[in-house]
């Protein structure tokens, strides 16, 4: 057994006892040392161990699944699958058909704001026997078949006959500024107003064309406004109304 421990021992224990006890004493106590040594080793690799496990989790949790390794080809497909089915879909008809914004003025003048004036309202000289010398309107001289357009929105409430002084007129009813405005379209060419009584209209719409048709020396529009009743000179109201 000695010999195991340390080749010299069992030499010693032939020749001295008193050595061979001091030898055992010094190889228990490297022994003993040894073992303290290792036990502390062991133990502090064991709770770095502990540790680790603690904090790190364990390999396996990261293993993927054998079809992880084909995710992102299925994806890229589906992503391709979507926009050929993006790029292939149908538009609809809104996104297709053109559309305009029908944005108007709420006053026009009947026949353009720059056509010359052949009378103006008021006392005038009579230019025809037939005619007044009050004159109840302004006349423009735009020529012949220009087209006349409703003033502002509003309802026809009359429609004359190409008999009258007037000839081939028609009035429309508005509210503007709360006040009740008929304005009136007269001289005409026979036939050409497009409306009816009851119709409704709105502003710059084509009520009918410059005539010659009534009391009249030539082709003109004589156009009335009435506010609440009571003539008016028409000019300085459209004006004022900022008509366009």
């Amino acid at each position: 057994m000695l010999h195991l421990v340390h080749p010299s021992l069992s030499r010693a224990a032939a020749l001295d006892p008193h050595r061979l006890r001091q030898q055992a004493l010094v190889v228990s106590a490297t022994v003993v040392a040894l073992g303290l040594m290792l036990n502390g080793t062991v133990s502090a690799t064991l709770a770095a161990a502990s540790d680790n496990a603690a904090v790190e989790p364990r390999s396996q949790v990261f293993i993927a699944a054998p079809e992880a390794a084909t995710a992102p080809a299925q994806l890229v497909a589906a992503a391709s699958a979507a926009a050929t089915l993006s790029a292939t879909a149908p538009v609809g008809p809104a996104a297709r058909e053109p559309f305009t914004i029908d944005q108007r003025p709420p006053l026009v003048y009947p026949v353009g704001i720059t056509a010359p004036v052949g009378s103006p309202f008021g006392l005038r000289s009579a230019p025809c026997a037939s005619c007044p010398t009050v004159h109840n309107g302004v006349d423009w001289n735009p020529g012949y078949g220009t087209t006349v357009v409703s003033m502002a929105d509003g309802v026809v409430t009359l429609i004359g006959n190409p008999g009258s002084a007037l000839g081939t007129h028609l009035e429309i009813e508005h509210v503007i500024d709360g006040q009740v405005v008929t304005s009136v379209y007269a001289h005409l060419v026979a036939g050409s107003i497009p409306l009816q009584v009851g119709d409704r209209v709105r502003v710059g719409d084509p009520v009918g064309l410059v005539g010659a048709t009534g009391a009249v020396t030539g082709a003109h529009l004589h156009f009335e406004l009435r506010v609440d009743g009571a003539t008016i000179n028409p000019v300085p109201w459209l004006q004022a109304y900022g008509a366009q």
